[in-house]
């Protein structure tokens, strides 16, 4: 049985000791990947998730344990009870041999990516000497051939060559995670030119269901350390667990009617005290009394290899409606549009291939174009999304806003009065009317802060409320504002104790403690948990409503930029693409680039034949600058494109699209945002 599968894991399971407490982390885990196949594992923190991948890269750390069961690799045993599955470096002789006969598998057979794609970067070492030190240590390449080797995996995961000269802090988040798949891509070098060949196999650990629902064949759901249910990706909005549906009913829908997202209620269960009966029913919408005795949670097999772990099949999604009611039609709010209190003209700004974020002092050839003579703006309590994948130059511009970093030219204006870079106390003192929430919880609170000291530090850097007591009322309101409620319970304590979630609102009362005109939400769900996410778009829209704030959104996720914006900018390589308000662009999306964003963000790849896809969402780097820019990935690409620049044309009311078929595409619309690619593409060659 285990030879039919490439990796196979037996009933495992898996315990951490913390103290006298014992963590019972995996809870009789068992599946199968077979050759070539992608299987997708969603839940939230804390269900056991990177403690499964690290069982099978046998890394573990030293407080762990399997208790029982087994992981097979090719057939081979490469962990039970006896071997464990943890790394260390000082090894007894049976440790050491257990780790030899390993690392080859480690290397060779088995490579991780991790998330958090800063902390497994080197901060100290340009990001092409970390990719060569692989090739020159463990396949003994010159340092000449290992460069080279290198370039080619930065270029097949989408990155410029520049990358390679850079350090890890000067590259976004999703720029960093590129270049960990690019380390991790080194031990098969050749996947992208032969997948089919190598028969690779991947374990995608996430808890995006979204993103794991497009890249997998099959999705696994963990809740509490257990597999709660298996079923095919193409069935996975026919979830019948309800932790399954409560995730799905969370996240924002593309082209569905905007209603309010509901998020799942409380935490789940500490894993250190016995769960008897469904570990769910504590959050569950729809639990009986039955859900308490053990026999529910024997998994059930239904069709189609869909297993679940739950007695109440079929799931009754009406009993939930009936129970907790949706918001329907949520309206966007009435902006009086007289001065734009940010407005963006005409903003280019360049960095040196080799110094990075230095600014340039070379000739073009030397340069990297990060933003390429942008517009925008931003009215008094409006809500603008900025959306675009990574490396379109998002951070960029966010921090050219929020006064962080100097633009090369162009004019920003805050307030209807220009900015002088040169200033450094006009800045200092505009600085206060802009707040930025920023994409990692984890790194942007000092960890040796309290609550309290993170959220107070702004009012004592800019030496605001100097009376302690004032001071005090300010950092309560501000936690109260976030919800995070009662303040007093959060106070005392240290980021190390809160949730993903919860440390992500503690950034948000940093933010608005200074009661800000213009709030920057740098991708500020990215990294939490799905069920998390709902909670902080509801706030975000809370706080905007009730402050009258003025709110940058930064994302790659449109459907996320929908619930939350009034208009939307859809950014490409440093240049606008497309803009309008929010349900034109939704409904009547035209530029190439925003259709394959939201073929992205509704998973329907599969719809679009191959050969367009397959050009889609190929990403790697043309040699040259073309003029449309994304004329080498644009399926309905004509003659023109590659040689004159698109004109930005004006297809409706406050809808601008840059592209030289923007009216025919527009016009061939059908109001579902997203026209048929096959027959557009025939009508633009005739």
């Amino acid at each position: 049985m285990y030879d039919e599968y490439v990796l196979y894991v037996e009933n495992l399971t898996v315990e951490y000791s913390a103290g006298k407490k014992r963590i019972l982390a995996i809870n009789n885990v068992t599946f199968g990947i077979r050759k070539n196949e992608s299987i997708g594992i969603v839940g939230e923190s804390g269900c056991g998730k990177s403690t499964l991948a690290m069982a099978i890269g046998h890394i573990l750390p030293q407080n762990s344990r399997v208790i029982s069961g087994r992981i097979f690799f090719n057939g081979q045993i490469i962990v039970d009870r006896e071997m464990g599955a943890s790394f260390s470096i000082r090894y007894n002789k049976k440790e050491r041999k257990i780790e030899e006969s390993l690392k080859m598998v480690r290397w060779k057979g088995i490579s991780i990516v991790f998330q958090g794609a800063l902390d497994s970067l080197n901060p100290l070492i340009r990001v092409g000497e970390q990719l060569s030190d692989i090739f020159i240590y463990k396949e003994n390449e010159k340092p000449e051939k290992a460069k080279e080797r290198s370039l080619e995996l930065l270029r097949a995961v989408g990155l410029d060559g520049w990358i390679y000269d850079a350090f890890p802090h000067q590259l976004s988040g999703g720029m960093k995670q590129r270049v960990v798949i690019a380390m991790a891509l080194t031990i098969i070098e050749e996947l992208s030119k032969l997948k089919n060949s190598y028969n690779v196999s991947i374990l995608n650990i996430s808890h995006d269901v979204s993103m794991v629902s497009r890249l997998s064949d099959k999705i696994m759901v963990m809740y509490a350390g257990r597999i709660v249910e298996k079923l095919p990706s193409n069935d996975f909005g026919l979830s019948q667990h309800p932790y399954t549906y409560m995730l799905i009913e969370s996240i924002p829908k593309l082209l569905d009617d905007v209603s309010e997202i509901v998020p799942i209620r409380g935490a789940p269960p500490s894993l250190s005290e016995p769960i008897i009966g469904c570990p769910f029913y504590e959050r569950c919408d729809f639990h009986i009394d039955l859900c308490r005795e053990e026999s529910s949670v024997v998994p059930k097999v239904l069709e189609s290899g869909h297993e679940v772990m739950c007695i109440l099949l079929p799931l009754r999604t009406r009993e939930r409606t009936a129970r907790q009611p949706r918001k329907s039609g949520v309206e966007y709010l009435s902006v009086t549009r007289d001065e734009p209190v940010v407005e963006v003209a005409g903003i280019t700004k360049k960095f040196s291939r080799r110094a990075g974020l230095r600014e340039s002092s070379k000739g073009k050839g030397n340069e990297i174009i990060a933003l390429d003579e942008v517009t925008l703006s931003i009215y008094s309590g409006e809500s603008v999304g900025l959306v675009g994948e990574t490396g379109s130059g998002k951070t960029t511009l966010s921090r050219i806003i929020g006064l962080l970093e100097t633009p090369t030219s162009g004019k920003l204006t805050i307030n209807g009065k220009d900015v002088d870079f040169r200033n450094q106390k006009e800045l200092k003192r505009l600085r206060r009317t802009i707040q930025t929430i920023f994409q990692d919880p984890f790194q942007s609170i000092n960890p040796k802060f309290s609550i309290y000291d993170a959220v107070e530090e702004p009012l004592i850097v800019n030496r605001v409320a100097r009376d302690p007591k004032n001071r005090e009322s300010m950092v309560k309101d501000a936690l109260a504002k976030a919800e995070l409620l009662p303040a007093e319970d959060y106070m005392d304590k240290f980021p190390h104790q809160l949730s993903g979630g919860q440390r992500q609102r503690v950034s948000i009362a940093r933010a608005i403690i200074m009661n800000p005109k213009i709030l920057i939400a740098d991708e500020p769900i990215s990294m939490l948990d799905v069920s998390l996410r709902a909670g902080i778009l509801n706030l975000l829209k809370k706080l905007r409503q009730n402050l009258s704030i003025s709110i940058l959104y930064i994302t790659h996720d449109i459907a996320s930029a929908r619930y939350v914006s009034d208009r939307i900018y859809v950014l490409y390589k440093g240049q606008i693409v497309e803009s309008g308000s929010t349900e034109e662009i939704i409904r009547r999306g035209t530029h190439p680039y925003t259709i394959a964003l939201m073929i992205s963000s509704i998973g329907i790849r599969g719809e679009v034949s191959e050969e367009l896809g397959e050009k889609i969402f190929n990403q790697t780097e043309p040699a040259v600058r073309p003029r449309c820019l994304f004329e080498p990935r644009c399926p309905l690409a004509q003659k023109i494109c590659s040689e004159e620049v698109p004109p930005v044309v004006r297809v409706s009311v406050d809808h601008d699209v840059k592209c030289h078929f923007a009216e025919r595409i527009y016009n061939f619309g059908t109001g579902s945002g997203m026209p048929d690619l096959r027959n557009l593409r025939s009508a633009l060659r005739n």
